[in-house]
């Protein structure tokens, strides 16, 4: 039976993992530049340690020199292919592509130094292994180079974790930092023998390194040290029953551990699989919480945003009624002033025109009003303030009577049924005047021929109905009645050319504050409009 001292498995434990993951990471990440660089890096430290196992397990010198020559070329590769990975990792190829060319360049010139006696001289035994290399004069030049790739990929490796601000990039480099120093440290100590003539005892780290480089080449965001532990235990249980298995006394005992090592093989790759699971559940709970916060903060800018919106809102409103609604009504005061008389007796031609300008200002102070109210409420602003005692009736009969004369001016009819009793309501007096205004009004003007009928309808609610027989509405006009885009038909416009298209709207919405409701009913167009109000009872 053949046994297998501890640095022999070591060896070719190294280059099986090494294989193993460079492969694993290749097939299992994106088929990008980086990872294929990693899976040269691994190929190459596969067959350095395959080199190195061949070595050191041969029996005849023959057989030992060709793998010193295996082991020599992929030692001298490491650096090259290593610093390769490294700097695509980085993504600075183009930045230290002279570094690359260095050690391409001094890497081709060592294996080209390999095939001379100026390298090696042969191979001997030494410190319990079967073979080892005795240097040349220029040997030293080997490990020389190894250092100095292994320094400068070092310094660069601390200098981008310290310059950079990514957090994922970051913790790829600590795992490529402790690589470096578990195994370039490891790798340099097999230069001892030849130099210092001390055993080559960090050999046995080289296995680490390739599994913390291939964490980083995954690009795993570990969160937490239970899980890089439970899996560095897996890998390195079974390395220690593999060992096991070659250090067999007998074939009950070789039986044994083949068992144990196939049931533990199968287990740490399930509990492996579930660590992978969990490390990419939490890799996207973090990225949630990281776009709930980034969320978060543009809904709090947002927010500051529209109160500062509001505000210029609020304070273009206090404009547009302090230098539009006092300047109007100093007009319509100047206007009555002038009617009555007080700066003396104006001629007949004159009290029409000054008739005509305070119907035009008290106009424009109606629309301003309207605007500021509309405003208000697609602000989401306080604009009604509801009292008790509103007399609904007395309200009506007070519009009806400011209207008739615009009714007698068409020629048609303006009628109001009023009950032997209405309730008085909560409400908002001068707001619900403009509401009921506006739908009297509207009435008014878009009938020729007969005339505006409005009652009172005590119940539940009170309900005030205004039925008119003027243009009627289609359904679809309907719909649209109370939209506050509101597009007025070609038969209104031509029926009443100063109709704003919005006076419906703002009656709609005061009422809906009122706590109450507004719909109209229509036969079709020229069939008239009735309009239903309810308001509810205090």
């Amino acid at each position: 039976m053949i046994t297998l001292t501890l640095f022999q498995v070591s060896a070719l434990l190294t280059a099986a993992v090494s294989l193993f993951l460079g492969l694993f990471v290749f097939f299992n990440g994106e088929k990008n530049r980086l990872n294929f660089s990693w899976l040269l890096t691994s190929i190459v430290i596969s067959v350095w340690s395959l080199g190195l196992f061949g070595v050191v397990f041969s029996t005849t010198k023959n057989i030992a020199w060709f793998w010193q020559y295996i082991l020599d070329i992929g030692g001298i590769c490491v650096p090259v292919v290593y610093l390769n990975f490294l700097l695509h990792l980085l993504k600075k190829e183009r930045k230290w592509l002279g570094l690359q060319i260095f050690s391409l360049a001094a890497g081709s010139s060592l294996i080209i130094l390999n095939f001379t006696n100026f390298f090696k001289t042969g191979i001997s035994p030494k410190f319990g292994i079967n073979y080892w290399i005795d240097p040349g004069k220029l040997y030293l030049s080997f490990p020389l180079y190894f250092a100095l790739i292994v320094a400068i990929a070092t310094i660069v490796v601390i200098r981008e974790y310290y310059l950079t601000a990514d957090k994922g990039l970051k913790q790829q480099l600590i795992y490529v930092l402790m690589a470096q120093i578990l195994g370039f440290g490891g790798g340099l100590t097999d230069f001892f023998p030849q130099i210092f003539n001390i055993y080559p005892f960090g050999n046995y780290f080289i296995i680490l390194y390739v599994i913390f480089i291939s964490y980083a080449a995954l690009r795993h965001h570990l969160f937490d040290i239970k899980v890089i532990a439970t899996e560095l235990f897996t890998f390195a249980l079974w390395a220690v029953l593999s060992i096991k298995i070659f250090l067999s006394t007998g074939m009950q005992d070789l039986a044994l551990n083949i068992g144990v090592f196939a049931a533990v093989l199968l287990f740490g790759a399930l509990l492996i699989r579930g660590v992978l699971k969990e490390v990419k559940q939490r890799e996207k709970i973090e990225k949630m919480a990281e776009d709930i916060e980034r969320a978060y903060e543009v809904e709090k800018k947002a927010n500051f945003e529209l109160e500062k919106i509001d505000k210029t809102k609020n304070q273009f409103l206090m404009a547009i009624q302090h230098h539009l609604k006092t300047p109007l009504t100093s007009m319509v005061g100047y206007s009555e002033l002038l009617l009555d008389g007080t700066y003396g007796k104006q001629n007949k031609k004159t009290i029409e025109v000054i008739k005509r300008f305070k119907l035009s200002s008290s106009g424009l102070i109606k629309m301003v009003n309207e605007f500021l109210d509309i405003t208000q409420f697609q602000l989401g602003k306080g604009v009604i303030n509801l009292k008790p005692g509103v007399d609904v009736s007395a309200l009506i009969e007070q519009i009806a009577s400011e209207l008739k004369f615009q009714a007698e001016q068409k020629g048609i009819y303006l009628k109001f049924e009023k009950p032997e009793y209405i309730p008085l309501i909560k409400a908002d007096l001068e707001k619900l005047r403009v509401a009921l205004f506006n739908i009297f009004d509207n009435a008014i003007k878009y009938t020729q021929k007969g005339g505006v009928e409005i009652k009172i309808e005590n119940g539940k609610v009170l309900r005030i109905i205004s039925s008119d027989t003027g243009i009627g509405m289609s359904k679809e006009r309907l719909q649209k009645l109370f939209n506050s885009t509101f597009e007025r038909g070609d038969d209104a416009k031509k029926t009443n050319a100063t109709g704003r298209g919005i006076g419906l709207y703002l009656a709609s919405e005061i009422i809906k504050a009122h706590n109450g409701s507004v719909r109209a009913e229509s036969e079709g167009e020229g069939k008239g409009s009735s309009f239903y109000i309810e308001l509810p009872i205090s």
